[in-house]
């Protein structure tokens, strides 16, 4: 399965709109905010994992009898708040989303650099 840059941002957004603190938060609630007809369950599993890979959000993992998983979100990590930092304007979003296609092989974490970096060159422009 291919990484799908666009639903990990969009998985992150809801997250910190629906999330209360001290609450878990299971994959299948975000399935059902999140549901499309191009979004299956397989899918946002998958990338729930990437993000909990990436030390962007923390989740414990339960695997049923279905061969899937389910996962129990438990916070955003700081790692995953400067990612919704440098991701949450859809502007920046595609820019940054669009050098790290240029560069190929990229990282979530790289992604969060590219971000930082044109955040900080917007910062310049505007005599901050």
């Amino acid at each position: 399965m291919k990484r799908d840059l666009d639903l990990i941002r969009e998985i992150m957004l809801v997250l910190e709109d629906e999330m209360e603190y001290g609450k878990n938060f299971t994959s299948d609630k975000l399935f059902e905010i999140m549901q499309n007809k191009t979004l299956s369950l397989a899918k946002l599993t998958y990338h729930i994992g990437l993000l909990v890979e990436g030390n962007f959000i923390r989740a414990k993992e339960l695997k049923t009898y279905s061969d899937g998983s389910i996962f129990t979100i438990n916070t955003i990590t700081s790692e995953g708040q400067d990612f919704l930092d440098t991701i949450r304007q859809k502007d920046t979003w595609e820019i940054v989303k669009e050098n790290a296609v240029k560069i190929g092989g990229f990282t979530l974490p790289l992604i969060v650099e590219l971000g930082k970096d044109y955040l900080k060159k917007q910062i310049g422009l505007i005599g901050l």
